[in-house]
């Protein structure tokens, strides 16, 4: 029943698919300027992308926790810290991307990236 009603409120906003906000798949092919082909073949632009925090190089503050730590032949506890660091998340060639289609379709947010290469293991 619910999602009866559901369809009939979707229905009655009107429109095609792309006037709906949904997942989108892309590859990167050019970096500068930025450019990401979608499965379907089409070549977004810089104009059409928002970028997310997980695929910019950004600042970040954290906190490392009091520990003990040997360097050489010292030992000792070492206190918390607040440390700044870098985290280059920047887009690369071939790096394939999950977007957000937004309302319209005229605007993608590029959500992540899929084949997540900063892995520390590897």
């Amino acid at each position: 029943m619910a999602g009866e009603r559901l369809i009939q409120m979707m229905n009655a906003k009107g429109g095609s698919d792309s006037d709906y906000a949904d997942i989108v798949y892309g590859k990167v092919i050019n970096t500068d300027p930025l450019k990401i082909q979608t499965s379907n073949q089409m070549i977004l632009t810089e104009s059409f992308l928002i970028l997310g925090r997980q695929v910019i190089k950004r600042k970040e503050r954290i906190r490392v926790l009091s520990h003990s730590d040997t360097i050489g032949e010292v030992s000792g506890n070492r206190p918390d810290v607040t440390e700044t660091i870098e985290i280059d998340g920047s887009l690369q060639v071939d790096d394939e991307v999950t977007m957000i289609r937004l309302n319209g379709g005229q605007q993608f947010y590029v959500l992540e990236r899929r084949n997540d290469r900063s892995d520390v293991d590897g």
